[in-house]
């Protein structure tokens, strides 16, 4: 009985709310959005959540530079942040720009990033090797 409990967990996951999102997608978007700088190239470095890893400044430096003329010379650590898996799915918004009912879930959360940022005291978020963060959030610019 177990068992079957166990595979019919894993096959209804997805439908009952286990969602796995583009977790790249939204954690570029995430480091875009928190990029201190103006003209750069932004890139999400994915991280191993776990202590033994690398912290992000090692991960950003060892990203391989990309073929632009902006992020040549390679990237540096600006942030790091934990994209969380397997949140629920809200489902679609009906309705065009003016929604005439309420969307399903009102007053509900999806997907969750959090920023670790420098400005907490004892921690940095590009030296922590804590799992903490799961990407690196990497720039480079012309001056580098």
């Amino acid at each position: 009985m177990g068992r079957i409990c166990l595979i019919l967990t894993c096959l209804l996951a997805p439908v009952l709310g286990g969602k796995e999102y583009n977790l790249e997608e939204m954690a570029t978007s995430a480091c875009i959005g928190i990029s201190p700088a103006g003209y750069e190239t932004v890139v999400a470095v994915r991280r191993w959540c776990n202590a033994q890893a690398p912290d992000c400044n090692t991960m950003c430096n060892e990203a391989a530079p990309f073929e632009n003329w902006v992020a040549n010379g390679g990237f540096t650590c600006f942030n790091s942040i934990h994209v969380y898996k397997k949140r629920p799915s809200l489902g679609k918004r009906p309705g065009g720009t003016q929604e005439s009912t309420p969307p399903p879930n009102v007053g509900k959360y999806g997907p969750i990033i959090h920023k670790y940022g420098s400005n907490i005291p004892g921690i940095d978020a590009c030296t922590t090797r804590s799992c903490g963060p799961n990407y690196c959030c990497c720039s480079a610019t012309l001056s580098q």
